[in-house]
C-alpha cells in the first residue's frame, strides 16, 4: 500500500518534530498509527499540515526532512503566518487554499493507493475525493461542539462546510468518545458514505514507578481524589477544587487532591485553591510521563472527570480499563452525547453526578464514597470487568485499523 498520510501538525508532535526527533506527547490516537504505519511494510508519506502558531514552526514553506526516531522523512506544509495580519479571518481561507494546492501537488508526485486526512483538514480531504479517484479516509477523532453547530448554521463557511462533509470518502472514521458521533455522521455525511467508529486503546503494562515525591503525597488515611486533564475551560477544572474544597471543609483531614495535567488554568486553580484554604490539600503535578499516570490510577481511591464535551476521553478510558471508582457527569441528553458512554457504564459502577458544573452533586459524592469503602470496592471491580471486555489494546486497535486501510487501498486499486 501506498499511503499519503495527511494530519495537522499537533503541538505534542511539533516540540521534537522542531528538534528533528520523534517525541510524540498526547494524541495518541494519531502517534501511535504513526509508529505502526513507520515499521510496517508501506510506502508512506507523511504530511503535517501547520493550522495555528502555537506549535512555532519556524518555517514558511513546505519542507521535507528526515526525522531521528522514524524510518520515513515527514513533509510539514507551513500555516499562514506569512501572511498580513491585515487580512483577518481570511487569512485562514487562504491558508487552506494554500495547503490544498501544496497536498494536490503531493498527491501528483506520489501517485497513492489511499490518501488518509485527520479532522481539521476536511476541506483539502474534500477536495482530493471530489476531484480524484483515489480513496480518501476522512479521520474524525471525536466531534466538538463547533462541529455539531456547523450542522444548524447558515452562514457561508458552514455551508461550505456541510459539503465538504458530504463529499464522496472511501471511509469516515469516527472515535467513539463519547462526542455523538454515530448520530452526527448520520445527519452530516452523505448518505451512501461507508463509516466506521472505533473505540481507542488502552496498556497498562505500560507503568513506572511514582517518583517518590510523589508517592509520599499518596501514604496516610485520607481519601485520594485524582483527577487528569488538560487544564482548560471544557474540563471542570474550577469546579472540581469548588467541590474538593466542600468537601474538606467538613472533612479537614478527609480528602487529598490530585491534580495531573498543565495548562492556561493552573494558575487559577492554585489561586482558587489558596483563597479557599485547602492548597496544602490539593497538589498540582504539571504534565507527568504517562507510565506515571498509570501508576497514579492504582494509587488513587476516586478518579474524577468532569468534561464538558464527552466522557470516553483516552484518560477516562484509562480510568475504566484500571479500575478506578469514577465520578463523571450524566449525559446532556442532546446530540448523542454520552449514548455511548452510558452504554459501556451503567450507573452501577460509575457515580454520575447530574453536570459539570454540578459542584454540591460531586462533593456530596465524595463524602458519600469517602464514607463507604466497599462501595468504592464494588464500583471500581464493575468498572474493570466492563472495560476488559470493551476497551482493546493499542496494538489492538491500531492493527484493526491498518487492516482496514488495507483493504480500502486495495479496492480501490
Amino acid at each position: 500500500m501506498k499511503l499519503l498520510f495527511v494530519v495537522r501538525l499537533f503541538s505534542g508532535l511539533a516540540e521534537g518534530l522542531r528538534e528533528g526527533q520523534w517525541r510524540p506527547q498526547g494524541v495518541p490516537t494519531i502517534y501511535r498509527l504513526i509508529e505502526a504505519l513507520d515499521r510496517g511494510p508501506h510506502d508512506v508519506r507523511f504530511v503535517f499540515t501547520v493550522k495555528d502558531q502555537d506549535v512555532n514552526w519556524p518555517h514558511s514553506h513546505t519542507v521535507t526532512q528526515p526525522i531521528e526516531g522514524l524510518r520515513h522523512p515527514i513533509t510539514v506544509i507551513a500555516g499562514g503566518a506569512t501572511l498580513p495580519r491585515g487580512l483577518g479571518r481570511a487569512r485562514g481561507y487562504l491558508r487552506e487554499l494554500r495547503q490544498a494546492l501544496q497536498i494536490r501537488k503531493l498527491v501528483r508526485d506520489v501517485s497513492p493507493d489511499l490518501v488518509y486526512f485527520d479532522r481539521v483538514n476536511i476541506y483539502q480531504a474534500a477536495l482530493t475525493a471530489r476531484h480524484t479517484d483515489i480513496p480518501v479516509v476522512w479521520r474524525v477523532m471525536g466531534v466538538p461542539p463547533a462541529m455539531h453547530d456547523m450542522l444548524e448554521l447558515a452562514d457561508p463557511v458552514a455551508r461550505v462546510t456541510r459539503w465538504a462533509y458530504r463529499s464522496p470518502f472511501a471511509m469516515v472514521l469516527c472515535s467513539r468518545d463519547g462526542s455523538g458521533g454515530e448520530q452526527w455522521m448520520q445527519q452530516a455525511l452523505a448518505a451512501d458514505t461507508p463509516r466506521q467508529t472505533m473505540i481507542n486503546g488502552v496498556d497498562l503494562d505500560d507503568v513506572d514507578p511514582l517518583p517518590p515525591e510523589i508517592a509520599g503525597l499518596l501514604d496516610g488515611p485520607a481519601t485520594k481524589i485524582l483527577f487528569v486533564a488538560r487544564l482548560v475551560e471544557d474540563k471542570g477544572c474550577q469546579e472540581f477544587v469548588h467541590a474538593l474544597a466542600d468537601a474538606l471543609a467538613g472533612e479537614p483531614d478527609g480528602f487529598v487532591g490530585i491534580v495531573a495535567g498543565s495548562g492556561p488554568l493552573e494558575e487559577p486553580m492554585r489561586q482558587l485553591a489558596r483563597d479557599r484554604g485547602c492548597d496544602e490539600r490539593i497538589h498540582f503535578l504539571g504534565q507527568l510521563p504517562h507510565r506515571q499516570i498509570l501508576a497514579l490510577h492504582r494509587r488513587c481511591d476516586v478518579y474524577v472527570s468532569l468534561n464538558r464535551m464527552c466522557n470516553l476521553t483516552n484518560a477516562n478510558l484509562e480510568a475504566m480499563k484500571t479500575g478506578d471508582c469514577m465520578v463523571i457527569p450524566a449525559s446532556p441528553g442532546i446530540r448523542g452525547i454520552d449514548t455511548d458512554t452510558d452504554a459501556l457504564m451503567p450507573d452501577s459502577a460509575v457515580w454520575r453526578i447530574s453536570g459539570p458544573d454540578d459542584v454540591a452533586g460531586l462533593a456530596n459524592a465524595l463524602r458519600h464514597l469517602r464514607a463507604n469503602p466497599d462501595e468504592r470496592r464494588c464500583r471500581a471491580e464493575e468498572t474493570a470487568r466492563r472495560a476488559a471486555q470493551a476497551i482493546p489494546t493499542w496494538d489492538a486497535r491500531i492493527a484493526e485499523e491498518i487492516e482496514l486501510l488495507e483493504r480500502l487501498a486495495a479496492a480501490g486499486s
